[in-house]
């Protein structure tokens, strides 16, 4: 993502910390079955809150739920601050732990929901968001956490959702947002903005010197381009972290299909927005900065889906250990719950908005999900994200797989093992495909390989590896793989690799970016070299396998195992 210089100390660090750690990484998995998705924040003692609005006596009121241990188990809801109904409808929150103990808390208000003086509605001009205000309120505790101040306006205007407030080692705190501007396509700015589009959000932020008594906000937003005129927002909801060297990176969620970055070294004045590598579909990431300086990204690393430029499908995870230079991983952290039914025909759905906490034992906990029954409250050991290898023989069903909109894909009793199951991928209808995706460490190197047979009646596989995700049914996954070949059971050509049907085979990849080219290698012999379909700073992290079939066939592939290892497992410099 971008290329400063190796900062040494994280490594040091992390060899240090690791020292009575966990021997086996364990896979991400839930700790807490929330109802709805709160900002969790831990306290000087190490002890956990969760935070969130909710409804107290007809009141609007921030509420907190205590867990002492690591998140597995929460206490009952207790209000801490009662908000002021006549100010308007509250949202957010946004909570940080500053260096004393004490609690800030950011809240947006909807002031077209409130009163005057006198106990009418507030007259606040209607905008393209229902409202042309939303401003952000702040308030704080006092270091026992056991006084709150009343909380006042530090921005006025419309910002849709915070996602990140950060307390740099100098004390300042920074507050970043997107915010409504009067720009459309009519009327687009001046300069070079009048040669293109830069949607309906700019991005900013707020910043204080003093513990939140005061804030300035930057002269100058961050601005990107936008890939249409009616619907696209531009530069919004910012997250940033500090990084180990000093410097605050930024990153912006875009519509282009990856995030824009920015960089500071004190806070106030930063460089312009510039586009990074970074895949992603439309959808704010998550950043936290280890104990040991590791930092951990969160994200949704999508493409090619209608809703948020790319789907919210699943949820990714990498790591860095040298201060952003490189990032290992790239590894599904989490699965929308209600993946297998249709979106629904409105509203925000899916596994996005992350929100993680650095713990004290190194570990991650995050919430995320949109949408009612989509709540997710997960931990995530960052060693897990430095593994080179991955193996399933489906004794597990498809739980390391995404399937959904598709048909023809079952685990079924292994053929020749009576304790073991295979699976079986055979289009069984014409206007379902029959796909699958599996998802592994990234890596600019390495060797995959599935043990397979195919029937004489089968059509044949398509078989896809790529960078980056996007749903089993994509049509244009041909377009967008890094390398990709068909196994067949008759006439094999550039395209197509003929295999001998109804017995099981060996088929191997191994890539290599600085050669650009996959081998591919049948019972141990090599058979085709794969040239590089296209540019990747990640490397693979995704196997596709799809029916080549166009419509029902009477035969299928039976699919033993599939494991993989990779070497050059750092991606980058971005």
């Amino acid at each position: 993502m971008f290329g400063h210089a190796l900062y040494l100390k994280s490594a040091v660090l992390f060899c240090i910390c690791c020292i009575g750690c966990y021997a086996e990484p364990v896979p991400p998995e839930p700790v807490a079955d929330f109802p709805y998705k709160p900002r969790v924040i831990q306290l000087p003692n190490q002890d956990l809150w969760a935070v969130t609005l909710s409804i107290e006596d007809g009141t609007q009121t921030v509420v907190v739920q205590l867990s002492k241990d690591t998140g597995n188990t929460w206490g009952e809801q207790e209000p801490i601050l009662y908000l002021d109904k006549s100010e308007g409808a509250w949202g957010g929150p946004e909570v940080l732990v500053g260096r004393e103990g004490e609690v800030h808390v950011f809240l947006t208000c909807d002031l077209s929901k409130g009163f005057d003086k006198n106990g009418n509605p507030k007259k606040v001009p209607k905008g393209r968001y229902g409202t042309t205000r939303a401003d952000i309120y702040h308030t704080k505790s006092n270091p026992s956490r056991s006084v709150w101040k009343k909380p006042k306006p530090i921005w006025e205007g419309y910002t849709g959702a915070l996602n990140s407030v950060v307390q740099m080692e100098s004390g300042r705190i920074l507050l970043p947002f997107s915010y409504l501007t009067d720009r459309d396509w009519r009327n687009r700015g001046e300069g070079i903005d009048a040669f293109t589009f830069r949607g309906f959000f700019d991005s900013t932020l707020v910043y204080s010197d003093d513990h939140g008594e005061s804030w300035e906000v930057l002269s100058e937003p961050f601005k990107v381009p936008t890939p249409d005129i009616v619907s696209s927002y531009g530069a919004v909801e910012p997250v940033a972290v500090e990084l180990p060297d000093g410097r605050v990176w930024m990153l912006i969620r875009t519509q282009q299909g990856r995030f824009y970055e920015a960089f500071s070294d004190e806070g106030s004045n930063w460089t312009n927005a510039k586009p990074t590598s970074i895949i992603s579909s439309d959808s704010p990431a998550g950043l936290a900065r280890l104990p040991d300086d590791r930092i951990v990204f969160i994200w949704n690393k999508s493409l090619r889906f209608p809703y948020a430029h790319g789907g919210r499908h699943v949820l990714h995870a990498a790591i860095s250990l040298d201060g952003g230079n490189t990032w290992r991983g790239h590894r599904e952290v989490a699965w929308d719950p209600l993946r297998h039914e249709p979106p629904p025909p409105g509203g925000d759905h899916g596994t996005a908005y992350p929100f993680p906490t650095a713990l004290h034992d190194g570990r991650v906990l995050f919430t995320t999900g949109q949408g009612e029954g989509r709540a997710l409250m997960m931990i995530l050991d960052p060693d897990w994200l430095l593994e080179t290898s991955r193996r399933d023989d489906f004794s597990d069903g498809l739980t390391q797989w995404t399937h959904f909109g598709t048909k023809g894909l079952n685990v079924v009793d292994h053929p020749d093992d009576p304790e073991g199951s295979v699976l079986s991928i055979q289009k069984t209808d014409l206007e379902w495909p029959a796909a699958a995706v599996w998802n592994f460490p990234a890596g600019l190197s390495g060797r995959l390989t599935m043990r397979f047979q195919i029937d004489s009646d089968c059509k044949g596989l398509q078989i896809g590896l790529t960078d980056h995700y996007s749903v089993p049914f994509d049509e244009e996954d041909i377009y967008n793989n890094l390398y990709q070949i068909g196994i067949v059971p008759r006439g094999d050509n550039a395209n197509t690799l003929a295999v001998g049907t109804d017995r099981w085979h060996e088929i191997t990849f191994e890539w290599d970016h600085s050669e650009r080219v996959c081998r591919v290698f049948l019972n141990g012999e090599e058979k085709s070299t794969l040239p590089l379909l296209h540019e990747t700073v990640d490397g693979v992290c995704y196997l596709r396998l799809k029916s080549l079939s166009e419509g029902s066939e009477d035969g299928g592939t039976l699919l033993d195992s599939v494991e993989m290892e990779i070497s050059g497992g750092e991606s980058g410099p971005q």
